[in-house]
């Protein structure tokens, strides 16, 4: 692409769309191992940012439903890595806690994550990458509901 004018919805949805398959199918074959989809480590991994949260917050973090949510918590709940409370000041909400073993579960994950987006990020500058980051936060934040 010579310039921006260059740029045709059709080839930038393409290579859009090719860069997150291949993202995910990389994500994806990483968490395997682990008994876990991506989803299911996004909600873990914004319990460990944000610390023990409520349901509705956790579904405005990761930009699901809360039905979503709520299936998921269950999952991840079968597999001991986090409990769901009821909300001491409000009865009707429930507040997701994370356990110690999904903490232990991520810390082993991070390392490798960190190891794949390396070697995907490989050739793109600090600057370059904060600009594509920017980009990003712009496009989500233009696409609201």
């Amino acid at each position: 692409m010579k310039n921006k004018s260059d740029l045709t919805a059709h080839s930038t949805g393409l290579l859009q769309g090719t860069a997150y398959s291949r993202l995910h199918t990389s994500l994806t074959s990483i968490l395997l191992p682990f008994s876990l989809s991506i989803p299911e480590w996004k909600l873990l991994g914004q319990l460990y940012d944000h610390g023990n949260v409520r349901l509705n917050e956790l579904s405005g973090f990761l930009s699901y439903d809360p039905p979503m949510v709520t299936k998921l918590t269950k999952q991840l709940e079968k597999k001991g890595l986090l409990m769901r409370e009821y909300d001491r000041t409000d009865e009707r909400a429930k507040i997701i806690i994370l356990t110690r073993e999904a903490s232990k579960l991520l810390k082993q994950i991070d390392p490798i994550v960190k190891k794949k987006l390396g070697e995907i990020l490989k050739g793109i500058t600090h600057d370059e990458l904060k600009t594509y980051i920017k980009v990003l936060t712009v496009i989500v934040n233009n696409t609201r509901e």
